[in-house]
């Protein structure tokens, strides 16, 4: 369960840190002292907050999971408003899509750099540390699975739903993974404004197509 505590600056340092190390060398490759070191600590602050190494594995992996639910936390909560209000077609259609653009910005948001590669470790070999980043995101999910119910009016099986919802999520997610085939397949030094625009343009009318394709 996702907490509410807001880390001390000594604690925000080490888990920014921690994150970066970690998604960068994994949980066995990174050291705590270099982690420590980087921070501006002593070793004796991740014994004191953690409790050692994998005390803060699990805390960055919070990290994640609190600053995503802050950041989601607004458009989850509206998409709910909506599903308890019996929303229309075109309303469940609006709040998928509310959804999905606030994920795009966030993953397309260079803060989100660290958090991908961590991210993206935890796909590929689950420990307990994916359960509080798949909080938000199963949240989420949960959303748009219900939301398809209703723009496919009952003729979306609830397993198709959910492999629907897997392919409209996977979009954002992919540009912040993929960031490398991105910029090499775009010809791009970096991702600017207009190229956020343009894929964030790009993740709607995809998104659209998976909502509006025959169930």
């Amino acid at each position: 369960m996702i907490g509410t505590r807001q880390p001390k600056p000594i604690e925000t340092r080490l888990l920014e840190t921690a994150i970066d190390y970690f998604g960068r060398h994994g949980p066995e490759g990174a050291s705590t002292r270099e982690i420590a070191a980087a921070a501006k600590t002593m070793m004796s602050s991740i014994t004191y907050h953690y409790g050692g190494k994998k005390g803060l594995y699990l805390a960055a992996a919070r990290h994640i999971g609190e600053q995503l639910n802050e950041r989601m936390g607004a458009v989850l909560a509206a998409s709910d408003a909506a599903i308890e209000a019996g929303a229309s077609r075109d309303e469940a259609v609006a709040a998928v899509l509310a959804i999905v653009d606030r994920l795009a910005e966030i993953m397309t948001h260079p803060e989100s750099e660290p958090w991908g590669r961590f991210i993206v470790r935890e796909q590929m070999d689950p420990t307990e540390a994916f359960d509080p980043i798949f909080a938000t995101m199963g949240k989420a999910a949960q959303r748009i699975a219900v939301l398809i119910e209703t723009i496919s009016e009952g003729r979306c099986a609830p397993s198709e739903a959910r492999l629907r919802v897997l392919a409209i999520l996977g979009q954002a997610l992919a540009y912040r993974t993929a960031r490398a085939a991105l910029l090499r397949i775009m010809a791009w030094d970096e991702l600017d404004a207009d190229g956020v625009a343009a894929i964030r343009r790009i993740i709607r009318t995809q998104t659209l197509a998976i909502l509006n394709s025959s169930f």
